[in-house]
């Protein structure tokens, strides 16, 4: 469900702007329109302060963990806190740079071995000349050096490195390296030493920990004054400056609070419902269980104010979509539990995931039973003398069997065509409460002929007997389908315009219906796809039980291997595939537009974070 808005439009004296800005963000109900091109000094500097301090943040909570020493001494919280931080970080991320190319030059070095360069600066003084010199070993072995002389350092399967010394300096035929500055010895001191000093910067760093509470604090602070300078930098002036104006949005239900305040303030206000074209923001009003999946509509995009929100649709299909994917009880088993434990550890600051998570491990664990019978792979209907499974096996109330009608296929396709039918009746309410029945007709013609195909199909060509009365019936609503939507498609056309472009929408009606119906094979495909590979697990398992006493300690590692990689994949197929049909099929029969921008009202925010 999406909030009503309504539109305020404020008049004040220039005189009165600082005062009526901070008033504004006080009450925090009003969404404000600003400016999008407002770039002043202000506001530069305090997106600069917010910048640093998140980073500041981050780099303190990456050091959260490190244990300081005895000695270390927390400092004191001071103004140039974030400045330091930022120092110490490049400080460290120059270490690890200089680090970086030590590592690289050691690297390069390594075949040369730890070179004596006091003695290579004495050969030098002398006027010799020393190359250092890489040829493949047949151009080693073919080249005459004549009187020089050519001591080889190191030979790998076909290169080698070698140093030639000559009196004067020679142009040779090979890949000529760079005189070393430092030895290996030298150069792992270096590496050593910059280690050290990394270390020291990290510990120093770890020392802020205990002021991160006092920054966020601060990065509130700057946030409630970059959006007053951006509040504040957004009216528009009329005459020569001195009477302005600032427009914004806020919930109906705020309306009695926010005209109370004008009022008492004796501001000179207009409150008007939102047109046509506005853009309008979105504040999502669903219930409990509705809100929980507020999360996966907001993957795709908000509803625009103009259309319907479909995230209660999404509460009732996604978890049975997402259960019939992953269509294992065991596997829904351990979603559960682990669902329910993080709800009191690592999830009990996120406890909507953890409610969410726990919601679909109920219904994978409830649908791995009545679909096909699977637990970790086990169909229940293998074991005769399993108790659980003689009692488990009688709620299977969707089998494999390809005889009967509601086998796990095709209720896959059935869950399909009930969710394309319901998008279909969305998109004839959203026409007919914002724009008007008459533009529903084309959409109540697409509901006719899809059911009517439906219809036909299993009557005439599946040979259903239940539902092949009426036959004239069915054949007269595809046709009426057929003809509303020719003449109802597209209302800014003349008729017969309208007519001859009709065939168009047609052709996709009826070929949609075939591709957004066989989109939901996935579900199936997906569920014995985790079943399947479940039993092969097993049966690879049982075969390394049989092989010997140490068979069963590996064997029992394989499993615990084999399902929970299984269980993974499984569960990555079951979140993303049903968003797919959610965001693709039911939302393109459901005429979802999207586009909307949440609600951001202008207030201060007030957290502790002690």
């Amino acid at each position: 469900m999406i909030a009503s808005f309504k539109k305020l439009t404020l008049l004040i004296h220039h005189s009165e702007r600082e005062l009526v800005t901070d008033m504004l963000q006080k009450i925090g109900v009003v969404d404000v329109e600003v400016s999008s091109n407002l770039r002043n000094e202000n506001v530069q500097e305090l997106e600069r302060g917010k910048n640093n301090l998140t980073k500041a943040i981050e780099v303190i909570e990456d050091h959260a963990e490190k244990k300081l020493r005895a000695q270390e001494i927390v400092p004191d919280f001071n103004t140039h806190v974030v400045e330091k931080i930022m120092e110490l970080k490049y400080q460290s991320e120059e270490n690890v740079q200089k680090r970086e190319a030590l590592r690289k030059e050691k690297l390069h070095r390594l075949p040369w071995g730890n070179l004596d360069l006091e003695k290579l600066n004495r050969l030098k003084s002398h006027g010799l000349e020393v190359q250092f010199c890489i040829a493949t070993l047949k151009e080693f072995k073919k080249y005459n050096f004549g009187s020089d002389i050519v001591q080889e350092v190191y030979q790998s399967a076909n290169r080698v490195y070698f140093v030639v010394i000559t009196k004067e300096k020679a142009s040779l035929p090979f890949e000529s390296v760079k005189v070393p500055d430092q030895s290996l010895s030298e150069i792992s001191s270096s590496e050593e030493k910059i280690e050290t000093e990394n270390e020291k910067i990290e510990q120093e760093i770890a020392t802020y920990v205990p002021f991160i509470p006092h920054l966020k604090r601060e990065l509130i602070n700057v946030d409630n004054k970059l959006a007053f300078a951006i509040t504040y930098g957004s009216y528009k002036t009329y005459g020569e400056g001195s009477i302005l104006s600032l427009m914004g949005w806020f919930p109906k239900g705020m309306e009695d609070k926010l005209v109370k305040f004008l009022k008492k303030r004796k501001l000179t206000y207009f409150i008007e419902d939102p047109g046509p074209e506005s853009d309008v923001p979105i504040l999502l009003l669903n219930k409990s269980y509705s809100k929980l999946f507020e999360p996966l509509t907001k993957i795709f995009e908000l509803p625009n104010y103009y259309e319907l929100d479909l995230t209660p649709l999404i509460a009732v299909f996604y978890p049975i979509m997402f259960a019939y994917c992953l269509g294992d009880a065991g596997y829904g088993l351990v979603f559960l539990i682990a669902s329910v434990v993080g709800l009191f550890t690592f999830f009990k600051h996120e406890k909507p995931l953890a409610t969410l998570g726990i919601i679909l491990g109920l219904f994978t664990t409830v649908m791995g039973i009545i679909k096909s019978g699977s637990i970790f792979g086990i169909p229940t209907t293998a074991h005769d003398s399993w108790l659980l499974f003689q009692f488990l096996r009688q709620y299977v109330i969707i089998p494999d069997d390809r005889t009967f009608l509601f086998n796990a296929f095709n209720v896959a396709l059935m869950f399909g065509v009930v969710q394309i039918l319901v998008g279909i009746i969305i998109s004839i309410i959203n026409k007919i409460k914002f724009e008007g029945w008459f533009y529903a007709i084309s959409q109540m013609g697409k509901l006719l002929i899809v059911t009517s195909v439906i219809w036909i199909f299993l009557a005439d060509m599946q040979g259903v007997e239940s539902i092949q009365s009426y036959s004239v019936l069915r054949k007269s609503l595809l046709l009426i389908g057929i003809l509303m939507v020719l003449f109802f498609h597209d209302l800014n056309q003349k008729v017969l315009i309208r007519a001859a472009n009709g065939f168009l929408p047609l052709f996709f009606i009826f070929t949609g219906i075939l591709g957004d119906v066989l989109s939901y094979v996935r579900l199936f495909a997906l569920g014995v796809a985790s079943s399947v590979l479940g039993l092969v697990v097993n049966q690879i398992g049982i075969e390394i039980f049989n092989s010997g006493w140490w068979g069963i300690i590996l064997g029992i590692v394989f499993l615990i291997f084999g399902h929970t990689l299984n269980f993974f994949i499984a569960v990555m197929g079951a979140f993303v595939h049903p968003l797919r049909l959610s965001f693709v099929e039911f939302y393109n029969n459901a005429q979802f537009k999207g586009g909307g921008k949440a609600y951001q009202p202008f207030r201060k925010e007030n957290i502790n974070f002690e």
